[in-house]
């Protein structure tokens, strides 16, 4: 969880913790440009082919995670 809390924090402007429940458009802001960005470092980080869209089909943190991790 550590390596995509990390990622994240690169892309988002938020004042707490982030957390699995936190969702990346409503709670953190993600942009689409940040999207696109933060799906490359993904896919480079854990060796997976996200796309942008996927925010849309895992939308919180953990979700997002989940999916990584498998």
């Amino acid at each position: 969880m550590e390596k995509i809390i990390r990622i994240i924090e690169n892309y988002v402007e938020y004042d707490g913790e982030i957390t699995r429940d936190l969702s990346f458009k409503g709670d953190l802001g993600l942009s689409s440009f940040d999207t696109v960005c933060m799906t490359e470092e993904l896919n480079t980080e854990f060796g997976k082919s996200l796309t942008p869209n996927d925010f849309i089909r895992y939308k919180t943190v953990g979700e997002m995670y989940d999916y990584l991790s498998e």
